[in-house]
């Protein structure tokens, strides 16, 4: 009990901090891009990191889905279902990868993989939610 009221918290606001760097980083390239291609509006507005960390978020699902439909054997949909309930901690449990075998004796690739892909996936996920929360919150002081 003691480990989930200090871990819990802790890695709510590692995420969150890992997140706003990640947003920072978006908000660079965008605005690098935007000087390179000569755009009249420089500045990167809310809605431009909204979009692009949601296409971030769907392409990171999709990879993912991708990689552990090869490996678990898993329909492509399923694994969709996988990586989006995995990334959002909804985690009903019933999937859950690395089952089978022995992975890390068989293909420690994979499981490297795995921790990677939760770790990068849940920092991606939060930086999206921690826009649209922002977002909304704006949208009402408008």
């Amino acid at each position: 009990m003691l480990y989930s009221l200090i871990g819990i918290p802790l890695c709510i606001v590692m995420f969150q901090s890992i997140g706003e760097r990640l947003n920072a980083l978006i908000t660079f390239l965008l605005r690098s891009l935007k000087h390179l291609f000569r755009c009249k509006n420089g500045e990167v507005s809310q809605m431009n990191l909204i979009v692009v960390s949601m296409n971030i978020c769907t392409l990171v699902l999709a990879a993912g889905a991708a990689l552990f439909s090869h490996y678990e054997k898993w329909s492509y949909l399923d694994s969709v279902y996988y990586c989006f309930i995995t990334l959002t901690t909804v985690g009903f449990g019933d999937m859950v990868a690395m089952q089978k075998s022995d992975p890390i004796k068989t293909d420690p690739d994979y499981v490297l993989f795995s921790l990677l892909f939760i770790m990068a996936g849940l920092t991606v996920v939060s930086s999206a939610m921690n826009l649209l929360v922002l977002r909304f919150l704006t949208m009402n002081t408008e």
